[in-house]
């Protein structure tokens, strides 16, 4: 009955939050919640994690670092 109002809020309040940053920040937390679900799943769930999902992973996090650095560095 209430499912409605508990899917709503929390995204009410993180439009009106969002609206407060810089699109850059929102950009990098967009990789925080999938991260976080990847190191549950191969942790808590015993998921397999071969060498070729571990190359893209380190391969996407460079990227981001990369984009992270030139980000500040020309923020200064």
């Amino acid at each position: 009955m209430f499912s409605g109002v508990v899917t709503a809020v929390p995204l009410m309040i993180y439009a009106n939050a969002a609206k407060q940053l810089r699109l850059s920040t929102i950009g990098i937390m967009q990789y925080i919640a999938p991260s976080m679900i990847f190191v549950i799943a191969i942790f808590v769930f015993r998921e397999p994690f071969d060498v070729t999902r571990a190359i893209a992973f380190a391969l996407i996090w460079a990227a981001l670092a990369l984009y992270t650095f030139s980000m500040f560095r020309n923020r200064a």
